[in-house]
């Protein structure tokens, strides 16, 4: 039975699905399973394979786990299979107690880059050097070749996207950086409404009003406009392709873990940290 879990485990993090590993690390007294036992949960709570005994147990392991992968966060939990009214009781009558730990799978990180130029080749240097699963997207076949991507899980023309978009979640980025602008207003009324954490798009300031007049005549809000990074990327300078490359994503892990992108030592710390250090 660990065989077969360890095999759909490894499916999960093969294709960058985030999944749970539910293990008992410890049994007191009466318990479903022994330490040891495991199940693998799913993103929904769902179980997948495996089991850590049924029962209330089990239920209860299931949504903490599922609660674990949306907080990304590995934890220990302790059930008391007990009726008094303690902090983990379960309200059961078998008197022991189980303690699991939860071992969170998270989704890898995504990068879609519309444009299969210059700078799309040091983004997916970069990203996948950061662990993303890359995507490449340009109508000119030669620009979503093995040859010229050969790292990247991902390459499809322009037109495929348009007529059939694949769905993009909370972890995906994306860049719009085509080949002499000539999809970016395309690129961008297919993406603003998806739930991508990061939307960004390069081009001159007229450009970018002028793409941004076009969608707010189509009725886009002034709002979900404002989501959209452009110009794209943090201010270090440079202008040769790696240099923008690295401008983007920086701005990208920035927006990923919320923080500002500025220098650090500029960062005002509390007294108390500054005299601790």
């Amino acid at each position: 039975m660990e065989a077969q879990l360890m095999k759909k485990m490894l499916k999960y993090i093969d294709k960058g699905e985030a999944v749970a590993l539910v293990t008992v690390t410890s049994k007191l007294g009466s318990g479903p399973r022994d330490t040891g036992s495991m199940m693998l949960v799913g993103v929904g709570g769902e179980l997948i394979d495996g089991t850590i005994g049924g029962g209330k147990v089990e239920e209860q392991a299931k949504r903490d786990a599922a609660e674990c992968i949306r907080k990304n966060e590995s934890t220990a939990f302790k059930y008391e299979l007990t009726l008094k009214e303690t902090e983990h009781s379960l309200g059961m009558a078998c008197g022991g107690a189980v303690e699991i730990f939860v071992k969170v799978f998270s989704e890898q990180d995504k990068l879609v880059v519309f444009g299969g130029g210059h700078i799309a080749l040091d983004l997916s240097v970069f990203a996948k050097a950061l662990n993303y699963r890359v995507t490449i997207i340009d109508h000119r076949p030669e620009f979503i070749s093995d040859e010229r991507f050969p790292d990247v899980e991902r390459k499809m023309s322009m037109e495929d996207f348009m007529a059939k978009p694949f769905d993009m979640d909370s972890n995906t980025s994306v860049v719009i950086v085509t080949h002499g602008h000539l999809y970016d207003l395309e690129a961008l009324k297919l993406v603003i409404d998806s739930p991508a954490r990061y939307i960004g798009m390069i081009g001159s300031k007229s450009k970018i009003n002028f793409c941004f007049t076009q969608l707010q005549n189509e009725g886009v809000s002034e709002d979900l406009l404002a989501t959209v990074h452009a110009p794209i990327g943090i201010d270090i300078g440079g202008e040769t392709p790696p240099e923008i490359a690295l401008a983007i994503m920086g701005e990208i892990q920035a927006v990923k873990y919320n923080r500002s992108g500025g220098f650090l030592s500029k960062v005002r710390r509390p007294p108390s940290d500054r005299n601790s250090k």
